[in-house]
C-alpha cells in the first residue's frame, strides 16, 4: 500500500471550510492533486481544464490508485459523446469488476450504446453483482433482442431475494412474451395466408383445365372453396415452461399472493423431487426452495399436511436444500401448534446439515424463540448446546432483550447468572455488558444467589461489584457502562474518563489507506459537498483516523452551512464505535456536540431543563437534523407529533402558523412538553417523563402500576415509584423501543454532563433515575 503522510494527527489537522493554496496543496499531494484540481475546474464550469487535469491523475503512474480510478470514473460524464464512451469502455476494461462496470454501463445506457453493454457486462454474477447493474445488461437485451435474456433473467430470479428491480424486470419480461406471442401469431397468421392463396390459385389452375370453354374470370366467388384439407390456422399459444413457472412463483411469494402460489406448489415440489433424477433439466437454487417454505407458512391452514411435504421431500435432497426442507418443517408444525417435540427435532436435524453460519444462525434463533415460547428453562438449556457455536453474536440481541425482560417479570434471577456462566457461550458486547449489570443489580438487592454464603453480605458486595466491573470495563452499551459507574460509587476523573473514553474493538481499518486521501483531499481543496457520499461509498476502507478527521472537518463547516451538523454527526458516531482504544475529549464532542448552542441554552433555563438532557433528547431524536420528520409523523429537532406541538404552541401563547420545523421553535415546543412530563409523572422522575416522551405518558402509568403489583410480591421493601428500582424498571419496560430510547438518554445525558458541565457520569445517572424524595439507593 502506497505510504500516505496527509493525515497527521487530528488535533494538527486543524481544517476549514476555505480552500487553501493550490501549489501548497499540490505539493503535499503530489500526482494526486490534479484529481482535486480537475473537480475545482469542473465547478468553475472549465471543462477542458477538468479533462485534462482527470486524465493527467488517471494516467499518471504517481497518482495513488484510488484517485486514478475516481478520475477514470469522472471522465465518463466529461465532454462530448464520443468521449465518453470512450472514457466508460476504458474504466471498464481497465478494472472490469461490478463498480466500473456499473460507472460505465450507466453512460454507455444514456447514450444508447446496448451492443457495447452486453459485451462488457458478459461476466456478470447474477447471484452477486449489483441489480443495476444487471438491469442495465437485461434492458440493452431486450432493445437488441438479444435472445439470451429469457435464460438469464431466470437465473438472475432464482438466486438471490427477489426486489423490485427484480419485479419491474418482471414487467418487462411478460411484455416481451405477449410481444413474441403477437409476431408468432401474426406470422403465423401470414403463413396460412399465403399457402390459402396458392392454394386457390391451383384450384384456379385445375378449374380453368375442366372448363376450357370458359375464362378465370367467369369464376363465381362462391364456388371457390374457403378451406383446404390439410391447409389450418395453427394454433399459437405462450408456452408455460418449468423456468416461467419457477419465475411466477417467486413474484408471487414477493408480492404476498400465497394463495396463488400454492397452485403452483405442487408442480415446485416436483422438481425438486426430480432434481438430482435422469430427467432433470433444471437446477434450482436455494431461494426457491425458501420461497416454497413461505408459501406453505402463510397459503394454507393445514400445517401438519404442508409439515409432511417438508419431511418427505427432506428424504430426498442433499444436505443444503434438506436443511431448508428440515427448516421449514418445523415452523409447520410449530405454527401447527401441537407438534412441539416434532417441531424441536426438525429444527436439530436442520442445524445438523448445514455448513453455512447465516443459515445456522438463522435456524438457531427461531430454535430458541420457539422453546422460549414454552419456557425459558428450555431456551437456556438450548443455549447451553447450541450457544458456543453462534456464529454473529448480534444477531441474537433480540432474543436475549426478549429473554432478559421474561426472566425479570417471572422473577427469574438466578438465570442472569446461570447464563453469564454458560462455558463458551457467544454474547455480542451489548448482551454481555446488559447480563452483567443487570446480574450485579440482583444480587446487590438480595434477589440473585451468590456462588457463596448467602448471608454473608461481604460475598454479596464482591460478586456484585464484580458484576458491575465486566460491565464497566467490556466493550458493550455506553448505558450501562455510566450506570456501573453509579453502582461502583467511582468518582475519581482518570477512572471516569478511562470508562467513558474508551472504544470498541476496531471494524474499520486501523491504519490510514488510500481511501483516506479522498477525505483529506476534499477537506483540504474545499469540497465539504462531497465528503459525506463519498464516506458512504467507502467507509468499510476508511479508517477510524479518517472518519474522524472527515467529521471534523464538516463539523467546521457546519458553522457556515447547518446541514454538515448532522453528517459530520454520522460519520463521528460511526467512528467512535469503531474506534480502538482511547479516543481524544475533543473529538469526543463531535460524537456529541452542541449544536443550536444559543437556543438550547435559553429554552432550557425558561423551563427548568438541564442542558444536558436536551441535548441528549435531540441528539437521539434527530440528530440535529431540524428538517427530518418520521414515518408516523414527528417533525423537527424534537420530534413532536403535529397534535401536541399544536398543544403546546397553544400554551406558549405561539401564532397559529408557527413553522414546527424552525430550530429555536421546535426547541421552545419540545422543552416545554417535556417539562410538563416531568412534572405529571410519579416522583417528578425524568427518566419517566423520557419514557413518556416517547411511549405515551398513558402507557407509562399503565407500565408503572403493572410493575408495582408485580414487584410487590418479591418479598422486598417495594421502591418508588415503580415498586422496583428505575433501572430495573426499565429493562421491563413493554416496549423494546422505549427501552432502548432510555438507555440512549440516560448515556447521552451522562456523557454530556460530563465532557461540557463539569458532572459526574455518576451524578448524572442519579438526578434522572431516583425520585427526588428517595435520593438515591442503598
Amino acid at each position: 500500500m502506497k505510504k500516505f503522510s496527509v493525515l497527521i494527527p487530528l488535533v494538527a489537522a486543524l481544517l476549514s471550510c476555505s480552500v487553501s493554496g493550490t501549489p501548497p496543496l499540490q505539493k503535499e499531494f503530489g500526482d494526486d492533486a490534479y484529481f482535486f484540481m480537475a473537480l475545482q475546474a469542473a465547478d468553475e464550469g472549465d471543462g477542458e481544464k477538468a479533462i485534462r487535469f482527470f486524465k493527467t491523475a488517471r494516467d499518471s503512474k504517481g497518482a495513488s490508485e484510488i484517485i486514478s480510478r475516481k478520475s477514470a470514473e469522472s471522465l465518463v460524464l466529461l465532454g462530448n459523446v464520443l468521449e465518453r464512451n470512450e472514457s466508460a469502455v476504458f474504466l471498464s476494461q481497465k478494472y472490469g469488476d461490478d463498480g466500473a462496470l456499473l460507472s460505465a454501463s450507466r453512460e454507455l445506457f444514456r447514450q444508447k450504446e446496448y451492443s457495447t453493454i452486453i459485451k462488457i457486462t458478459e461476466n456478470v454474477n447474477f447471484k452477486n453483482s449489483p441489480n443495476e447493474l444487471i438491469k442495465i445488461r437485461f434492458n440493452s437485451m431486450l432493445e437488441k433482442r438479444d435472445s439470451r435474456f429469457d435464460h438469464e433473467y431466470f437465473l438472475w430470479m432464482i438466486s438471490r431475494p427477489i426486489s423490485s428491480d427484480h419485479i419491474e424486470l418482471y414487467q418487462k419480461f411478460l411484455a416481451e412474451k405477449i410481444e413474441n406471442f403477437k409476431r408468432r401469431q401474426d406470422e403465423a397468421a401470414r403463413e396460412y395466408e399465403r399457402e390459402l392463396q396458392a392454394r386457390i390459385e391451383d384450384w384456379k389452375k385445375d378449374w380453368a383445365e375442366q372448363n376450357p370453354e370458359k375464362s378465370v374470370e367467369e369464376i363465381d366467388e362462391s364456388e371457390i372453396p374457403k378451406t383446404f384439407e390439410g391447409l389450418s390456422l395453427e394454433s399459437v399459444e405462450i408456452p408455460i415452461t418449468e423456468e416461467q413457472m419457477i419465475i411466477d412463483y417467486r413474484v408471487n411469494v414477493f408480492r404476498k399472493k400465497y394463495h396463488e402460489a400454492m397452485m403452483l406448489s405442487d408442480g415446485i415440489v416436483r422438481l425438486y423431487e426430480e432434481q438430482s433424477g435422469p430427467e432433470s433439466t433444471i437446477d434450482i437454487d436455494d431461494q426457491v426452495l425458501s420461497d416454497l417454505g413461505k408459501a406453505h407458512l402463510y397459503g394454507t391452514d393445514d400445517y401438519y399436511s404442508s409439515a409432511h411435504i417438508f419431511d418427505e421431500l427432506s428424504k430426498k435432497l442433499e444436505d443444503e436444500k434438506a436443511f431448508y426442507a428440515n427448516f421449514y418443517a418445523a415452523r409447520l408444525y410449530d405454527k401447527g401448534g401441537r407438534y412441539q417435540k416434532t417441531a424441536t427435532a426438525r429444527f436439530r436435524t436442520a442445524l445438523s446439515l448445514t455448513k453455512i453460519p447465516e443459515k445456522s444462525d438463522n435456524c438457531l434463533w427461531y430454535l430458541l424463540n420457539f422453546a422460549l415460547k414454552n419456557s425459558t428453562e428450555g431456551a437456556i438449556e438450548i443455549l447451553g448446546e447450541y450457544g458456543p457455536k453462534i456464529n454473529s453474536e448480534v444477531y441474537f440481541d433480540d432474543f436475549f432483550d426478549s429473554l432478559s425482560v421474561l426472566l425479570l417479570s417471572h422473577k427469574k434471577w438466578d438465570e442472569f447468572c446461570k447464563i453469564r456462566k454458560i462455558e463458551g457461550l457467544k454474547l455480542s458486547d451489548e448482551t454481555r455488558s446488559r447480563f452483567a449489570y443487570i446480574s450485579g443489580r440482583l444480587i446487590e438487592k438480595g434477589l440473585a444467589k451468590t456462588s457463596g454464603d448467602p448471608k454473608n453480605p461481604e460475598i454479596r458486595k464482591a460478586e456484585a461489584a464484580d458484576a458491575f466491573s465486566e460491565a464497566l470495563l467490556g466493550n458493550g452499551d455506553l448505558y450501562y457502562k455510566v450506570c456501573a459507574l453509579e453502582r461502583l460509587g467511582i468518582s475519581d476523573e482518570t477512572l471516569v474518563e478511562s470508562a467513558i473514553l474508551n472504544g470498541h474493538d476496531a471494524d474499520f481499518p486501523t491504519e490510514a489507506g488510500e481511501a483516506d486521501i479522498l477525505m483529506s483531499g476534499y477537506a483540504k481543496f474545499g469540497f465539504p459537498n462531497r465528503v459525506y457520499s463519498e464516506w458512504l461509498s467507502n467507509r468499510e476502507k476508511i479508517s477510524a483516523g479518517g472518519s474522524a478527521l472527515a467529521s471534523e472537518f464538516l463539523f467546521k463547516c457546519a458553522r457556515h452551512d447547518p446541514k454538515y451538523a448532522t453528517q459530520s454527526l454520522r460519520i463521528a458516531s460511526r467512528a467512535r464505535i469503531s474506534a480502538s482504544g482511547k479516543v481524544g475529549r475533543d473529538f469526543l464532542e463531535r460524537v456529541y456536540p452542541r449544536f443550536f448552542e444559543e437556543d438550547v441554552s435559553e429554552v432550557c433555563e425558561k423551563n427548568g431543563i438541564p442542558e444536558s438532557v436536551l441535548y441528549a433528547l435531540v441528539r437521539t431524536e434527530s440528530f440535529f437534523d431540524p428538517s427530518i420528520s418520521s414515518v408516523a409523523g414527528a417533525a423537527g429537532l424534537t420530534q413532536l407529533m403535529a397534535a401536541t406541538a399544536k398543544d403546546e404552541a397553544r400554551k406558549l401563547k405561539m401564532d397559529d402558523d408557527f413553522d414546527i420545523l424552525d430550530p429555536r421553535t421546535n426547541l421552545e415546543l419540545g422543552a416545554h412538553y417535556l417539562s410538563s412530563l416531568i412534572g405529571r409523572v410519579e416522583g417528578n422522575v425524568p427518566i419517566l417523563a423520557l419514557f413518556a416522551y416517547n411511549g405515551g405518558l398513558t402507557n407509562v402509568r399503565r407500565w408503572i402500576s403493572a410493575s408495582k403489583r408485580n414487584w410487590a410480591t418479591a418479598g422486598k421493601i417495594p421502591e418508588n415509584p415503580a415498586g422496583v428500582s428505575l433501572d430495573i424498571f426499565l429493562e421491563t419496560v413493554p416496549f423494546s423501543e422505549t427501552r432502548g430510547y432510555g438507555r440512549q438518554l440516560v448515556a447521552g445525558a451522562a456523557v454530556y454532563g460530563w465532557l461540557y458541565y463539569g458532572i459526574n457520569p455518576a451524578d448524572q445517572v442519579r438526578a434522572l433515575m431516583y425520585a427526588k424524595e428517595v435520593g438515591g439507593e442503598e
